[in-house]
């Protein structure tokens, strides 16, 4: 049995159910799993995770926890050294976000296998030239093999990476947990025109939803400008963070028909997901958004940015719903924004099935993992 330490920032939802599926699946083919997490939780975060949730071996390490530019980064000495051990045969590297995973490439053993994970896209990223680039390199280059998400993941590691052109790329789209934003939003959708009641929502009336924390990156605010003069929806954003305060003088001044509603949690997420008729995120960067998997596992069409690094895997353009740029196609925006809403929602279901679809064919769970564990076992054989 070979052992794989994963290593990563903090526990998630979705890393939860993507890492008990590997806890089930892994020892198939002949690997066991431990994860390395650095804080159990960032103060920018609201998940509630359930003890009872983790059926996998893992470890949360102390540390100190520095904001740095807006971003809660980590430095574990404690996980650093654990890398030192020789009881495992290969380790996985959850990015580059902050000094513990800057430091993890070069506590691996050189006996050992190392992984470098990345979901940054060109778009996502800001420093491509200077020393940042350079440390970039450096951290590519150290890794044996590359996890991404998608093709775009490919282009960015090769702009920064020369060597990387002839390593190995496995690929593990970002999962979600299918149980709930498929299974129970189906059962949600049953009592649909109750849910639409409760927020508020006329029959007539498209219901669209905004899941995204109000900051510059998400173009939440240069989405709200489209709006002006859209009639026959109502837009609820899901979320809060320093634009709020920009927000919401915003959306009264201009008599938006948007509801801003603040942080929820993953079950009020989806009754938001069951009523909706539109999942909308009109991100500036990103490098591989979840939102957009959620909401094609929760059946509803797309509109989004041609800028989130999951594009091509997400959407199918006009049979599961539209995208466009939101820095350089506003015009192109506003005329799609016009042409949905005034379609039928009927119609909009239509779209809706498709993303469906598209989750079953591209994001099922556990044909992901099982693919993914046979790439991994390769990959140390």
């Amino acid at each position: 049995m070979k052992k794989l330490l994963y290593i990563t920032n903090i526990p998630t939802p979705y890393r939860q159910k993507r890492f008990n599926l590997m806890q089930e699946i892994f020892p198939k083919f002949g690997i066991e799993i431990e994860v390395l997490y650095m804080a159990r939780i960032e103060a920018n975060r609201k998940w509630e995770i359930p003890d009872d949730s983790f059926k996998y071996d893992y470890k949360i390490y102390p540390g100190i926890h520095p904001s740095i530019g807006g971003f809660f980064s980590h430095f574990n000495p404690g996980l650093l050294f654990r890398l030192l051990k020789n009881d495992y045969q290969i380790a996985i590297i959850g990015g580059m976000a902050s000094p513990t995973h800057w430091l993890a490439p070069f506590f691996v053993s050189k006996r050992k296998l190392q992984i470098m994970s990345v979901e940054s896209n060109l778009y996502s990223v800001v420093r491509k030239k200077g020393i940042a680039a350079a440390f970039k390199r450096l951290l590519l280059d150290k890794a044996d093999g590359y996890q991404i998400t998608g093709t775009p993941q490919i282009d960015y590691i090769q702009y920064f990476s020369e060597k990387s052109q002839a390593k190995a790329y496995i690929k593990l789209p970002n999962l979600i947990d299918e149980q709930v934003f498929r299974d129970d939003v189906a059962n949600l959708k049953r009592n649909k025109n109750e849910l639409r009641s409760h927020f508020g929502v006329e029959e007539n009336t498209q219901m669209w939803v905004l899941p995204a924390r109000l900051i510059e990156i998400k173009g939440i605010i240069p989405f709200l400008k489209l709006m002006k003069d859209i009639k026959n929806v109502h837009l609820f954003i899901l979320g809060e963070g320093e634009l709020m305060g920009d927000a919401r003088p915003y959306v009264e001044k201009e008599k938006l028909p948007v509801t801003l509603v603040g942080f929820v949690q993953q079950k009020q997420v989806t009754e938001y997901y069951a009523a909706a008729d539109l999942f909308i995120l009109p991100s500036l960067k990103d490098p591989s958004p979840l939102s957009p998997i959620e909401a094609c596992a929760s059946g509803l069409p797309l509109l989004v940015s041609s800028r989130i690094g999951n594009l091509e895997d997400v959407l199918v353009t006009e049979k599961n719903g539209w995208h466009y740029d939101p820095i350089s196609e506003t015009e192109k925006g506003k005329q799609i924004l016009q042409k949905v809403s005034k379609m039928s929602r009927n119609q909009l279901a239509e779209y809706g099935n498709a993303s469906l679809n598209r989750y079953n064919e591209v994001f099922d769970s556990r044909k992901c993992i099982e693919i993914y564990a046979k790439e991994v076992s390769d990959f140390v054989s």
